[in-house]
């Protein structure tokens, strides 16, 4: 079954994400429950038991994502960068962070993966911080090289999705 996540797009605009649902219903009600689990390096609860069993699968090959190519094509999201986030979400992170973030679109491919994964919350913010910092100053070259940097990790480092 396909659902739209509301998000907020670039100027922080309200756009709808499509994904595939890999959650049990009324999962985003549980969150406070079983963030107790902690969080993996790249945000997400660690053995999160909303997840079905089908879902996970399809998160760890990315197949949830398949929807969002309908957002690709819409202009809403572009191939790589940060990856859309929930007004709620991006209350989690300091404002400046969440102003910079929101002059681009975000990314169908989380830029996130070009980094070594890191548990550390803390690394999550310079990681963002370079990415702007490069996207800013040359926004092509920047998502072109994060682009390569996220295709080596997945290949060759194996980084998947939880």
């Amino acid at each position: 079954m396909i659902y739209a996540k509301r998000c907020l797009g670039q100027d922080g605009k309200i756009i709808n994400i499509y994904k595939f649902r890999t959650m049990h219903p009324g999962a985003h009600e549980r969150l406070e429950e079983v963030a107790v689990n902690g969080f993996d390096s790249l945000g997400k609860v660690k053995n999160d038991p909303r997840i079905t069993p089908i879902g996970k699968f399809l998160r760890k090959y990315w197949i949830d994502e398949l929807p969002q190519i309908y957002n690709l094509a819409r202009g809403d999201i572009k191939l790589v960068g940060i990856r859309p986030m929930s007004e709620s979400d991006w209350m989690k992170y300091p404002p400046v962070i969440m102003e910079r973030s929101l002059r681009q679109k975000p990314g169908l491919i989380g830029f996130n993966y070009a980094f070594e994964p890191s548990d550390d919350f803390e690394n999550k913010f310079e990681h963002i911080k370079i990415y702007l910092d490069q996207w800013e100053r040359d926004p092509v070259a920047t998502d072109q090289e994060f682009l390569l940097r996220v295709i080596e990790n997945i290949v060759f480092r194996g980084v998947r999705s939880s």
